[in-house]
């Protein structure tokens, strides 16, 4: 069952990949739309900033987890790299779980901020006027989903050392 749940949130990563993949490429669009109506009509936009800020808190949150599962976040790795592999794991573990903390407690507190926008009906002082919970929303969602990422890969982990430790007892 666990790796059926596994595979259901590789595709759903997936998904999100091409879902913020398009994110940039509408924000390059839109750029180099106003980029000609500026220079060619004379005429720029006064949404493009507006939107691409919008897609910007987007593509931060919507793509964390796969990130995290396939490994191409920002790493240091001047110490860990010395490490033998098991405190290479042990080590990671320990900074999934710390992961974990911070993504629910930034989960629950932006949505309180979130919920607070919602409730308020906040809106940004832009051209467009745009209300902010919806790109404030997305914020606990990602944080969210960033955090099931490290229970996904605790639980990996621990399958992993199960599997490889040594049988205890015997004659």
């Amino acid at each position: 069952m666990l790796n059926s749940l596994n595979r259901a949130f590789d595709g759903t990563n997936r998904v999100l990949g091409y879902v913020s993949a398009a994110f940039v490429v509408l924000m390059a669009v839109t750029v180099l739309y106003d980029v000609f109506a500026r220079l060619i009509f004379h005429a720029p936009t006064i949404w493009v900033i507006d939107i691409n800020e919008y897609l910007l808190v987007y593509l931060t949150f919507v793509p964390a987890a796969w990130i995290l599962m396939n490994d191409h976040h920002v790493k240091v790795e001047i110490l860990t790299s010395r490490l033998k592999p098991a405190p290479q794991r042990r080590l990671r573990v320990v900074t999934d779980v710390l992961g974990l903390i911070y993504c629910v407690v930034l989960a629950w507190q932006s949505w309180v901020v979130a919920w607070h926008a919602f409730e308020n009906g906040y809106r940004f002082s832009t051209a467009l006027n745009l209300p902010k919970f919806p790109a404030l929303v997305i914020i606990p969602i990602g944080a969210a989903w960033l955090g099931l990422a490290f229970v996904v890969r605790i639980l990996a982990a621990s399958r992993a050392d199960t599997a490889t430790a040594p049988e205890k007892g015997g004659p």
